[in-house]
């Protein structure tokens, strides 16, 4: 794997500065997920912990990760022993893909403890280990008896670090690494990573694409990082702190920006998937769905056209009531054009019934002709506004898709057991903050466009979206004239949230929300709008990633105060 050994050294120096912060906060982001708060040099760094099998890793962020409200007991036991500790120092296990930190802190009793906050970032095999200083397990994200490398990780075992015959690179200088490579001679990549330990293929392939094995893997280990990524050898898009081969897709300053730009899509879309019961296939299955109905239903306009064909036989037969034998097939003058014409018959009905029945059957697709219209309108906007949900699920956060699921089981589109007196709650808005103060607030579904747009903005601020596509409602906060660096952020943020999120020269309209209007016959989330101005821009995500965002918190600590005040009252 890409996140190895060799690059953990290079994070784990990287984030070294952070020794002697503070743990303040202990956040619970999925199941296998945490945020830890560090406090460091009056300044707060949120670090990422991962240990799910597909996407394991460490790494700083700056991107807001949705906060479990009812987190598990192993996040409140940490939270319990380490919240408020002091990190000691930072270790990375013998180049290996572990990295634990050595806390320090003064527990209920004032009494100074020392402990262990182990990450085994392994793929499948990831943990979260607690131990106290004598490496004691107190507990762990994963149990496990006796399983992997021989280890027991249980509360109260002994924490042992994983066990192997390889050899730490990083301790090593260039002779004793020519002298490996003489005695050992490892002759292809797999060689090379058994004998040594955190080296992946993004290492050792390069290695033996030179004539100096040796040499070349000494100059890689000690490189300064120049974190990328890039297409590996087997055509996939893949990162390593340092451009070794490949074409380079982007270049990074730090490994953490790297990491979290690399793992944030992928694991957000595979944590709603999970959420949502796979909602994305649900909703490509639709529009599918209805572009199949819309065929068809093109298919049976073009027999309508039939109709006047129908027509004809019925009064041509109809002009021709003396013959007796029933045939099936019959040779009539079309008196309409003076040419001989063959209709054909059933033979078991006479020449006057035939006739009725093609007039009923000219009657029938005549009258089937505003049905298919009407059917094929509703297809049309039923695959435009799966086509929203679609672009909504592409950057939906947990929150936000689980408020499109809770949308189509209104619809009716789904179907789930939702029980019957539960209280509806405001749909939860992204807002960011200008330095000036501004606020700027964006719908990332229909849910919240509808709610940002019809209730929450008041008429005189100013509504932004992008032109003639989908995207977010934006509202900025603002009833007065705008500054050029608002309308300029406003629309940013409108493009960015868009499905031109990754084109260039957008345009973007700005109206006041009083010229917003519902569309009769549509949906709430779709509008038309008077009165705009269009500002072209290019979207940026260093921009969107910069902007302070508004917590939710004040409101949420609000509103459970007043529950509070309820039940006492009682």
């Amino acid at each position: 794997m890409s996140f190895d050994g060799v690059l953990l050294e290079k994070l784990h120096k990287e984030i070294s500065f952070l020794k002697t912060g503070r743990i303040s906060k202990i956040n619970e982001s999925g199941d296998t997920d945490f945020i830890l708060t560090i406090r460091h040099e009056r300044q707060n760094y949120q670090m990422m912990l991962s240990f799910s099998s597909d996407y394991s890793r460490i790494h700083l962020t700056n991107r807001l990760y949705d906060s479990v409200l009812n987190p598990k007991s192993f996040t409140m036991l940490l939270r319990k022993h380490i919240e408020g500790y002091f990190i000691d120092d930072i270790i990375n296990y013998e180049c290996d893909r572990i990295l634990y930190f050595k806390v320090s802190g003064y527990n209920e009793l004032s009494d100074l403890n020392h402990k262990y906050l182990i990450c085994e970032v392994m793929g499948r095999y990831s943990n979260l280990v607690l131990t106290d200083e004598n490496f004691i397990i107190i507990d762990a994200l994963k149990h496990d008896g006796v399983g992997e490398y021989n280890r027991t990780i249980l509360p109260n075992a002994k924490y042992e670090f994983p066990l192997n015959n390889k050899i730490n690179p990083m301790a090593l200088s260039k002779e004793e690494i020519d002298n490996i490579f003489m005695e050992k001679n490892p002759k292809n990549p797999k060689e090379l990573m058994d004998l040594f330990n955190g080296v992946s293929l993004n290492l050792a392939y390069p290695v033996f694409n030179t004539d100096f094995h040796s040499d070349s893997f000494y100059d890689y280990l000690h490189k300064d990082i120049k974190p990328i990524t890039f297409t590996n050898f087997k055509g996939k898009m893949d990162f390593y702190y340092y451009p070794l081969e490949g074409n380079i897709i982007k270049e990074y300053d730090t490994l953490s920006n790297l990491l979290d730009d690399y793992y944030y899509q992928m694991d957000l879309r595979a944590k709603v998937k999970l959420k949502t019961n796979d909602l994305s296939t649900f909703v490509k299955k639709q529009i599918q769905k209805y572009e199949k109905k819309i065929e068809k239903l093109n298919l049976e306009l073009l027999d309508t056209a039939k109709a006047d064909k129908l027509k004809l036989y019925g009064e041509l037969l109809l002009s021709s009531p003396n013959m007796k034998e029933k045939k099936s097939m019959v040779n009539i003058l079309n008196y309409y054009t003076n040419e001989m014409i063959d209709i054909p018959l059933d033979p078991k009905f006479t020449i006057l019934e035939n006739s009725n029945r093609y007039f009923k059957k000219y009657q029938k697709l005549k009258s089937s002709v505003s049905y298919i219209e009407e059917q094929m309108e509703i297809a049309k906007n039923e695959i435009e506004y799966f086509k929203v949900i679609e672009y909504q699920l592409k950057d939906a956060s947990i929150n936000d898709a689980l408020e499109i699921q809770a949308e189509l089981i209104n619809g009716k589109y789904l179907f789930k057991n939702v029980p019957k007196n539960k209280k509806k709650e405001k749909p939860k808005l992204l807002t960011y903050i200008l330095e000036n103060g501004t606020l700027i607030t964006v719908g990332k579904n229909n849910v919240q466009n509808e709610y940002l747009t019809h209730k929450m903005a008041k008429p005189n601020e100013m509504w932004f979206h992008i032109k003639d596509a989908p995207g977010s409602h934006v509202v900025v906060h603002n009833m007065g004239e705008l500054t050029e660096e608002e309308i300029r952020a406003g629309a940013m943020v409108a493009a960015y949230y868009s499905t031109y999120q990754e084109s260039s020269s957008v345009a973007v309209d700005y109206t006041r929300v009083r010229n917003i209007k519902k569309i009769p016959g549509k949906r709430a989330c779709f509008v038309s709008y008077t009165h705009q101005s269009t500002i072209y821009i290019d979207p940026d995500s260093d921009y969107i990633y910069k902007l302070k965002v508004k917590k939710q918190w004040t409101m949420r600590i609000k509103n459970l105060a007043t529950s509070m005040m309820k039940s006492w009252h009682v």
